[in-house]
């Protein structure tokens, strides 16, 4: 019912920790109009990892419980948030920000995921 898209990890320093896998994996930076200090993404292939900068009360580097968030492709988010409510997932309320629309999700063992029409 969605597509994987990118995987987010939570850090202090956006800009070191990309440039760290730019170089080590020769992964392509993606453009963003999203500021350089908060967020970066990188074309690892089938999907993209990305880089988020991390705030309040999660710390420099994110929760040690949440540092990362697989991300599910969907044109429509709020039909998928609701299959997967139907079929027993604990989601949260679809969010806007601007033209994207995000709901996050948790796995059995409390993993955060997320579905989002963020290409």
């Amino acid at each position: 019912i969605a597509v994987m898209k990118r995987v987010i990890v939570f850090v202090a320093d956006v800009e070191k920790c990309a440039n760290f896998y730019r170089a080590m994996f020769d992964l392509s930076p993606i453009e963003s109009d999203l500021a350089a200090d908060e967020w970066a993404e990188l074309d690892a292939g089938g999907c993209r990892l990305a880089f988020h900068k991390a705030h309040g009360v999660y710390g420099p580097t994110g929760s040690s419980a949440d540092p990362h968030k697989i991300v599910f492709y969907a044109e429509d988010v709020g039909a998928v948030q609701q299959e997967l409510v139907r079929r027993g997932a604990p989601m949260e309320e679809v969010k806007t920000f601007g033209d994207v629309l995000l709901c996050d999700g948790t796995d059995p063992e409390g993993h955060r995921f997320q579905i989002s029409n963020r290409a």
